[in-house]
């Protein structure tokens, strides 16, 4: 351990996914940034999670919930258990490449005014396409007007000035939510292509058509409770024939229609209610959201 250089948390949160939950800690015990901490934050798992992590990792701290927060409120109650300056979030359905906590403290360290660095996902379908040590396809480092929630890096003390996740969000939207905070209070957010993740989308412990349903009312909470007003008030005419026209591509058209009069004017009610700190319009006009 290097004790010239902070500390990072690396923070995996975990429900009824053991077997890839292992593989996802064993990539970050491999890092080559020699300064880390490893968080696992258990969302009230029922199946052998806690068990075999904590018998293959005994040295690994297991922060165990009392049930499932969801994925946002998960990080959220992690936070404070994570002791870095700042705190990798990975995604325990992902690998890390090796190099990619380095890469994202060599983004970060030279600019205070760096609150978020981001990485690049690689898909694959199965576990020999996976090289921690490959060289990446891109280097390519820019401001990005968001992140990938499983594959980013915090300065933790952001949250004394934009808060958390909003604890009432599942799943998804969460992104969002802290992408406009963050610009607003004049931070930026970098995306490095080098810092890689691979990643393979799960079957395990998903309700795909509940995190679709899930992303398309966070979303109008966050542009209702964020945006300026006459903005919050276009986008929540224009988010039930914009929306059922995304859910009708995603197979999701009637599902989604039963649940619009009721959980709409819920989200609507709510994210008025919550409106106390909006984004200023040359922020709003930042995020190229004009459109």
């Amino acid at each position: 351990m290097d004790q010239n250089l902070p500390l990072i948390s690396i923070q995996v949160l975990n429900w009824n996914r053991a077997e890839e939950t292992v593989r996802s800690i064993h990539s970050a015990l491999e890092q080559t940034y020699p300064n880390i901490e490893i968080v696992i934050v258990d969302n009230g798992s029922t199946d052998h999670s806690i068990a075999l992590i904590s018998s293959t990792f005994p040295e690994i701290k297991i922060i165990q919930l009392d049930k499932n927060y969801g994925c946002p409120d998960g990080r959220n109650r992690g936070i404070d258990h994570c002791n870095g300056e700042f705190i990798f979030y990975l995604d325990n359905d992902g690998v890390l490449h090796r190099e990619a906590v380095k890469r994202a403290h060599d983004t970060i360290k030279d600019d205070k005014d760096i609150a978020i660095v981001t990485g690049q996902v690689y898909d694959f379908d199965y576990p020999n396409e996976i090289d921690p040590s490959i060289q990446p396809r891109s280097n390519k480092k820019y401001e990005f007007a968001n992140f990938q929630g499983g594959i980013c890096m915090h300065r933790k003390s952001i949250y004394e000035k934009i808060g958390r996740y909003p604890k009432h969000f599942f799943y998804g939207g969460e992104e969002w939510y802290l992408t406009c905070k963050v610009i607003d209070n004049n931070w930026k957010i970098i995306k490095n292509e080098s810092i890689i993740l691979w990643h393979k989308r799960s079957l395990v412990a998903r309700d795909r058509t509940a995190e679709l349903l899930n992303q398309y009312y966070n979303k109008l909470y966050v542009c209702i409770s964020l945006y300026p007003i006459k903005y919050a008030i276009l986008f929540m005419f224009y988010f039930p024939p914009k929306y059922l026209m995304y859910a009708k591509e995603e197979g999701i058209q009637k599902k989604f229609r039963r649940t619009l009069f009721n959980r709409y004017f819920k989200t609507v009610v709510k994210a008025f209610k919550d409106r106390k700190d909006p984004i200023k319009t040359s922020t709003y006009n930042k995020l190229n959201i004009g459109h």
